[in-house]
């Protein structure tokens, strides 16, 4: 990863201050399909190159949340918008998350 995305893109992107790299960090994180095993590395990889630590907790949050695989599960068992209001609250919650984490950390 260190080799192929620029550090430069990263930081420009999930880096910084306020709150639209915890914004930007969800809504990148929200399709990953981010596991106990890919999580580390990729984050770790991810702060490295200048992420946020904000950013870095709403990539998770929102990864572990809303991945493809877990959206695919949950769309076959409920309502469209039941689907939707899961989707909102995953994103959401884990931009709440990353702010708090980025204001415990500063």
């Amino acid at each position: 990863m260190l080799r192929y995305v620029p550090a430069e893109l990263i930081a420009s992107v999930l880096g910084g201050s306020g709150i639209w790299p915890i914004i930007m960090g969800a809504l990148v994180g929200a399709p990953a399909y981010l596991n106990g095993y890919a999580a580390v590395p990729l984050v770790d990889a991810l702060l490295a190159q200048g992420m946020t630590q904000g950013a870095a907790m709403s990539f998770v949050i929102a990864g572990g949340v809303s991945c493809i695989p877990a959206a695919i599960a949950v769309w076959a068992l409920v309502k469209p918008r039941v689907f939707a209001a899961y989707l909102g609250f995953a994103v959401t919650g884990a931009v709440i998350a990353g702010l708090l984490w980025q204001m415990v950390q500063t």
